[in-house]
């Protein structure tokens, strides 16, 4: 048994672990509510377990097959890239899974917080209190949508630049930063000011930005998962990564980070509180959480300046196939 173990592990990426992981975690949460509505715990827990069949036997199968087309370039691409095209469908199922939890959103609390911190309600007045002026709106909704590029461009510049160690360190933590916070919005449900504000002021109206904002995210949005923002944690924490492997692209987007957390606010995204958790867990899974695990699970594969541990890696072994 212990041999098997080691074998699968073996044959594991931290992407895969990482993946399964989040799925068991959520399985677990989702089997000890079962009693409130078994289809609905059943159906996601059925989901959840075929994503992680995927990740523990169907992505390390495609390793070990041997085939010319497994071998292109594109495929080893979105073999080593999967976890990301998991974000969406991930963050959508915490919605409905939070009800196996509480019937309604937190919000109100959330609300009073803000309230309590700032002295008005931050969340929907923001706008308002800064003179609801068009030119500004455009800018921070342009910014609050530069959340589907400023997390990707480092992991995917580590990644065509062969700093494969690097690549699947940041992958690991801004993942498992990201991941942490499905796991909280599945068990304190918060709908956001845009989506939960009796007095229906709701996306704010400028240009055509703002526009393609309201358009989009009532596609891709859910009525859930505010807290903490994984919006701000996700920037936060590719952001914190850029400072050490990529030093220029931090100082370039700084600004655009910096501007993302305010919108989150302004547009009405999120309230004060759900940025403030969202930093904080960025700041903690990525200095002090993110980088303890990883060592203890792949010292084999931790970036050089903090390598201790000698000797072949899953890095290495994929090396041919990826070049």
């Amino acid at each position: 048994m212990k041999d098997r173990f080691a074998q699968l592990w073996s044959s594991l990426y931290p992407i895969d672990v990482l993946v399964a992981g989040h799925c068991a975690v959520m399985i677990l949460i989702i089997a000890a509510r079962t009693g409130e509505d078994p289809r609905l715990a059943l159906k996601f827990m059925a989901l959840y377990g075929a994503v992680m069949a995927g990740a523990l036997v169907v992505a390390p199968a495609l390793d070990r097959a041997d085939h010319p087309l497994l071998a292109n370039p594109a495929v080893r691409f979105l073999r080593h890239t999967y976890p990301m095209f998991l974000l969406g469908p991930f963050f959508r199922w915490t919605h409905p899974v939070s009800f196996l939890f509480f019937s309604e959103p937190f919000d109100d609390l959330l609300i009073r917080a803000d309230m309590a911190l700032f002295g008005f309600h931050i969340g929907r007045d923001l706008a308002a209190a800064w003179g609801n002026r068009a030119w500004l709106t455009e800018w921070f909704n342009f910014s609050y949508l530069s959340y589907y590029w400023v997390t990707l461009y480092l992991p995917l510049y580590l990644y065509f630049t062969d700093r494969r160690r690097e690549f699947f360190y940041v992958s690991f933590i801004c993942g498992f930063t990201i991941y942490l916070c499905f796991l909280v919005q599945a068990l304190f449900p918060a709908q956001g000011p845009v989506h939960f504000d009796p007095g229906g002021s709701g996306y704010l109206a400028a240009g055509p930005i703002s526009e393609f904002a309201r358009v989009f995210l009532q596609r891709a949005d859910i009525p859930g998962g505010a807290m903490p923002s994984g919006h701000v944690a996700g920037t936060i924490a590719v952001w914190i990564f850029a400072r050490r492997f990529a030093p220029r692209a931090f100082l370039l987007t700084s600004p655009i980070v910096i501007s993302l957390c305010v919108a989150t606010v302004y547009c009405r995204y999120h309230y004060a509180v759900d940025v403030i958790a969202g930093i904080i867990t960025a700041v903690a899974c990525v200095l002090i959480i993110g980088p303890r695990l990883y060592g203890l699970l792949f010292p084999l594969e931790l970036p050089e300046d903090l390598e201790e541990t000698g000797g072949a890696s899953l890095r290495d072994r994929d090396a041919p196939a990826a070049g």
